[in-house]
C-alpha cells in the first residue's frame, strides 16, 4: 500500500489510535518525523482515503479498528502508556470474565453508582476498558456469526453467560435500589 508524506496506513492508524488514547499531536509528529502542518495534511489525506480503501478490502476496517485497541504497532511499537491488549487479556481472559465486569458496571450504574469506580475495582481505567470492550465486541461478532453453522449454539452460549452475570449483579444489588420519588404523593 502507498504512503502519504512517507506515512504508511499502519503508522497513520497507530497515530490515530495513540491520539485517541491521549497522546498529543506534537508527540505523534516527533515519532513520525513530521512537522505539525505535514501531519495534519497527512491525517486529512488518509482520512479521506479510508472509505475508498475499505471499500476495496473490508478487512482493512478491522485492521483500522484494531489500531484503537492496540496502537502500539509500527513506529509506535515502543511507545509507553496504556496497557497492551495482551496485558488486558491476562486480566479478562475470556468472555465470561468480560461479562462479569460489564454487568457489574451496568447494574451498579443503574443503582446510581459511578461506573468508573466499578472499573477501578478491577484495576481498569476507561481507556483500558474501552480496549478490552472493543476486543470482545470483535470476538463476539466473529464467534456469533450468522453465516456459521454454529451460530445458534454460539448465540445460546453467549446469551447464557450474559444472563448469568446480569442476574447475579441484579440479585447482588436488589437491596441497594434507590427510589427517588418515594416521598412524593400524587
Amino acid at each position: 500500500m502507498e504512503k502519504i508524506n512517507g506515512v504508511s496506513f499502519e503508522d497513520w492508524g497507530a497515530a490515530c489510535g495513540n491520539i485517541a488514547q491521549g497522546m498529543q499531536e506534537d508527540e505523534v509528529c516527533k515519532i513520525l518525523g513530521l512537522e505539525l502542518p505535514v501531519w495534519q495534511q497527512t491525517n486529512e489525506a488518509w482520512g479521506g482515503k479510508l472509505g475508498d480503501i475499505m471499500a476495496e478490502d473490508m478487512t482493512l476496517a478491522t485492521t483500522y479498528a484494531g489500531f484503537f485497541t492496540n496502537p502500539k504497532v509500527g513506529k509506535f511499537s515502543e511507545v509507553s502508556g496504556g496497557n497492551s491488549l495482551d496485558t488486558l487479556l491476562e486480566q479478562v481472559p475470556d468472555y465470561d470474565a468480560f461479562q462479569k465486569i460489564f454487568w457489574h458496571q451496568s447494574v451498579a450504574s443503574e443503582q446510581g453508582m459511578d461506573a468508573a469506580a466499578i472499573l477501578e475495582q478491577y484495576n481498569f481505567n476507561l481507556h483500558d476498558w474501552s480496549s478490552i470492550s472493543m476486543h470482545y465486541s470483535t470476538w463476539f461478532h466473529n464467534y456469533v456469526n450468522h453465516e456459521s453453522a454454529e451460530y445458534e449454539a454460539n448465540y445460546r452460549e453467549t446469551s447464557a453467560i450474559s444472563d448469568k452475570w446480569q442476574n447475579y449483579w441484579k440479585e447482588n444489588f436488589k437491596s441497594d435500589g434507590v427510589d427517588l420519588a418515594e416521598d412524593i404523593d400524587f
